[in-house]
């Protein structure tokens, strides 16, 4: 017998990367109603005289793109106001400048409509930085805007963007500092302060401003912080320049960055709607928080909408999610498996909702020093993993290699939590094990569906059928997913059958159309198959499992599978968003649902708090449940691993007895404790605990098989000797080949013939 381990893969371990891969293998959107009723439609819907919704409405005609710019060039000759205001506001969005500033003259200087919707047409002309421009807006100013402070306002702000002239600006805009109506005078303070023109009104109604807990008081800080800035650098380089210059270089660059800063915070303010949000829970909420919360240097008002975003997507599944522009680096970097951490696959607990280790990496920094399968972190960094998303969790486990995170795990038999310090890693994944177990019976386990999974399956099949495999046990167990395009091609090497497709997708919306993926030719023989599942199989390997038990191909043992069959798709969020943010973002949000060759889904639907309404998921045809310990059990082994009893015995008999180690870890030891040198002779003097013969074997030979692990440099690809759901596996195997389990003396601790099993 033989185990051997396939090239390794650098790859985002932590599983929800893993199990949310088939996001990126999308159909295409279902077919929409023509784009000028689309057009029409929006326009009807947000055309009313509240600006704020107008340009919500610009926002939605953005995301049609450039096919609705024919009909949005028609709609700038519309008999309402606003509607030419949207089109306008979209097309300059989209880059198309014809027949627009035409329109807006027409809406700026028509005396009829509101000042707003004036003001709207005169700081849309910004983009419109020539001669015909300035002088619109110079007549603007010598009229209309001398007794309407809106417009006077506005026609200043555009001038300063169009002529760069602040002589007239400041003309137009300083006599408004006297004014009574508290909003004409910030207007005027707040543009004068972005033309750079900070006197001493100006300066008095930012320093009032400023105490307000609004976007423009934000603005006013900024805008004084940016003026004391400037102030400061002028006098330093008045002072001694050529000092300046050959002694403070560094200290030069350090005050450009934070001019940077300031100007792109300021720009960020700037891009936000005066009223914020336009949603009155929402504001009111940010007011009370501003104005009460006890510590007022913790309130970030644009992080505190960022969460309300991310709170919202993660209210309708598990699996959508809002990305910031941090999250969207991070999980960019997660695709390529450029990353560092705790070298762990791991999922959400559903009965528990804290995070599970499903299993660690080996060689990880998470395995090395201690943690282990089933092992439930409770805290990251002092933050409970309960009522987080497996993404915000995944961020906080992962950092800059060689640096720390703290974590507190709870195993079963603990009475409380324990604390682990672990050194974040780069990780690599051993995805493909596999070896020929006696019987010429093949083996292999895929850790995931990676976009090698199926060159690495295939190179492993290609080897064992040519050492004269006669029946395979594919291993999904645990398997969290990946790629849907890889699942597909797995199963197509095993299936012929066109009858029914390998899987489909669809929504009840339709708003993205329906897909069917079928077989084409099968390159393998039809030998037996048997697939083992559990409850942490996923995603891809559940379409794999469940499509060849529905074509008869496979026979599956274990358990019910997780129920994860929905797909996501990553939405890049339109170009103003990114700027307001700072950064790319990205809406991952689920649009479809797989389903299986007979139709059925393997999504498990829960309600709002998390109670399963239908259960998704696999069921296997042979009902196969891993061994458990009780309680008392694992307590009384955890005492003797905290009394270090196991290490003192292989301290003492590892070296000299090595060889049968050696054998013990790779062949089994019979369930027996006889093979081990002074077995009863140490241990019975030393199990204050009371722990279990056979759980003190079961324990010592896999403390002695990790040292073999090591020496090899590779985990064993599995071991028959204890896995019971394996031993069924090969039993049913053996069964499908007409060959008795008592020919083969390797499987003599098993060799028992279990009930005929009931199909389900």
């Amino acid at each position: 017998m033989f185990s051997r381990t396939t090239r390794l893969m650098p790859t985002l371990v932590l599983s929800l990367a893993l199990a949310l891969l088939p996001l990126l293998i999308t159909s295409a959107a279902a077919q929409d109603p023509p784009v000028d009723e689309q057009v029409d439609s929006l326009l009807s819907r947000f055309g009313g005289s509240d600006l704020s919704r107008a340009w919500q409405g610009a926002l939605a005609l953005e995301a049609l793109g450039d096919e609705a710019i024919p009909a949005l060039q028609e709609s700038l000759d519309s008999e309402s106001q606003v509607h030419r205001l949207i089109a306008a506001k979209t097309l300059l969005s989209l880059g198309e400048t014809e027949g627009v500033r035409a329109a807006l003259f027409e809406v700026a200087t028509n005396e009829e409509l509101a000042s707003r919707q004036r003001a709207a047409a005169i700081r849309l002309l910004s983009d419109f930085r020539d001669s015909r421009t300035q002088e619109l807006l110079e007549e603007l100013a010598e009229d209309a805007a001398r007794t309407d402070p809106v417009l006077r306002v506005a026609v200043a702000r555009t001038l300063h963007a169009v002529s760069r002239d602040r002589e007239i600006t400041r003309d137009l805009l300083l006599p408004l500092l006297g004014v009574d109506d508290l909003e004409t005078r910030n207007a005027a303070a707040l543009a004068l302060a972005e033309m750079g023109l900070v006197d001493g009104k100006v300066k008095g109604v930012l320093r009032s401003l400023e105490l307000e807990p609004t976007s423009e008081g934000s603005m006013a800080r900024l805008l004084l912080e940016r003026d004391l800035f400037l102030r400061r650098a002028e006098r330093k380089q008045r002072d001694d320049p050529q000092a300046l210059v050959e002694r403070d270089e560094q200290e030069l660059l350090s005050l450009r960055k934070k001019l940077e800063d300031l100007e792109t915070e300021l720009s960020r303010l700037q891009a936000r709607s005066p009223s914020r949000t336009n949603h009155p829970l929402i504001d009111e909420l940010l007011r009370r928080i501003q104005f009460f919360y006890a510590d007022p240097d913790l309130v970030d008002e644009e992080e505190l909408l960022i969460q309300a975003a991310k709170g919202m997507v993660r209210s309708l599944d598990p699996f959508s999610s809002f990305m910031d522009p941090k999250d969207t680096k991070q999980f960019n970097e997660g695709m390529t498996g450029e990353y560092a951490g705790i070298g762990a696959q791991v999922q959400k607990d559903p009965d528990t909702d804290y995070l599970k280790i499903l299993r660690p990496i080996y060689q990880g920094p998470a395995y090395k020093v201690g943690l282990i399968s089933e092992d439930k972190l409770t805290e990251v960094e002092g933050v409970s993993t309960q009522g987080l998303s497996l993404n915000e969790i995944v961020k906080k486990l992962k950092g800059v290699p060689g640096t720390p995170v703290t974590v507190m795990v709870y195993r079963r038999g603990w009475i409380e939590p324990r604390e682990f310090v672990i050194e974040r890693q780069l990780i690599q994944l051993e995805s493909v094990r596999f070896t020929l177990l006696p019987g010429d019976i093949g083996f292999i386990s895929l850790a995931q569906f990676g976009d090698t999974a199926i060159d690495e399956v295939e190179s492993a099949l290609d080897e064992l059928e040519a050492l004269g495999m006669k029946g395979l046990i594919l291993d999904l167990r645990s398997n969290p997913g990946g790629y849907l395009q890889s699942a597909v091609d797995l199963v197509d090497n095993f299936v012929d059958d066109t009858s029914m497709p390998i899987v489909s997708q669809k929504s009840e919306s339709d708003r993205f159309e329906a897909t069917e993926k079928f077989a084409t030719q099968k390159k393998r023989p039809d030998y037996p198959m048997v697939v083992l599942v559990n409850g942490s199989s996923a995603s891809a390997s559940e379409i794999v499992s469940g499509a060849l038990q529905d074509f008869e191909r496979a026979s599956i043992i274990g358990g019910r599978t997780f129920g994860k069959g929905s797909v996501q798709r990553l939405l890049p969020l339109p170009n103003h968003v990114n700027k307001l943010l700072g950064g790319e973002s990205l809406l991952r949000l689920t649009v479809q649902h797989y389903y299986l060759p007979s139709g059925r889904s393997i999504h498990t639907i829960r309600d709002s708090e998390g109670r399963t309404i239908k259960k998704g998921g696999v069921l296997p045809d042979i009902i196969s449940k891993a061994e458990t310990i009780p309680l008392w059990r694992v307590e009384a082994i955890s005492g003797l691993i905290d009394k270090n009893i196991f290490n003192e015995f292989l301290d003492e008999y590892f070296t000299e007895h090595h060889a049968t180690f050696e054998k013990i870890a790779s062949d089994g030891d019979n369930g027996s404790v006889e093979a081990y040198p002074d077995f009863h002779e140490f241990f019975d003097s030393r199990n204050s605990t009371r722990a279990l013969e056979n759980d003190i074997r079961f324990h010592l030979r896999s403390r002695i098989r990790r040292m073999i692990e090591d020496e090899r440099g590779e985990q064993f690809a599995c071991d028959f000797n204890e896995d019971v759901q394996l031993q069924r596996a090969i039993v049913e195997t053996l069964r499908k080949l007409n060959e008795e389990v008592n020919n083969y003396p390797q499987y003599e601790t098993f060799a028992s013939e279990p009930e005929a099993p009931q199909k389900l």
